[in-house]
């Protein structure tokens, strides 16, 4: 496994484009893996420090839904413009680098071009009533 950072300049489509660059290696056997977070405010978590099971802050349900349908419906154009497009997204991601790994995945992917392969919900869970811990396996 190698371990690749992200630029952290980059927007959406810049990270995607790195996956699509990257797509051919899992014709050769390569895993490629992003991982991050659904939703990732730390100010709030830290602001009152909730219980591991505490239930989803609405924004946090909103978000992670919005996401979900958005991926069901193979839209990338609304998911690359996630910021101006998803309910709470400033709320729900106040800077962009834990969700650009979703972004790196599904380039990899060549998602949604790659054919009628859906995304599946490994989990769908949040955790600290802030943190979605939404995952997903991707073609």
């Amino acid at each position: 496994m190698v371990q690749v950072a992200l630029p952290s300049n980059a927007d959406p489509a810049e990270v995607y484009a790195i996956g699509v660059a990257l797509a051919d290696l899992r014709q050769a056997g390569v895993l490629l893996v992003g991982s991050g977070s659904l939703t990732h405010n730390l100010m709030e978590f830290f602001g009152g420090r909730p219980a591991i099971d505490a239930p989803a802050d609405p924004y946090v349900q909103a978000f992670s839904a919005w996401v979900w349908e958005a991926l069901q419906a193979g839209d990338l154009p609304s998911l690359l413009d996630y910021r101006a497009r998803a309910p709470q997204a400033m709320r729900a991601h106040p800077t962009d680098e834990h969700l650009l790994p979703l972004f790196f995945a599904l380039g990899a992917a060549r998602w949604p071009d790659a054919g009628p392969a859906p995304v599946q919900a490994i989990t769908r869970e949040t955790q600290y009533r802030y943190l979605s811990m939404d995952s997903y396996a991707i073609g």
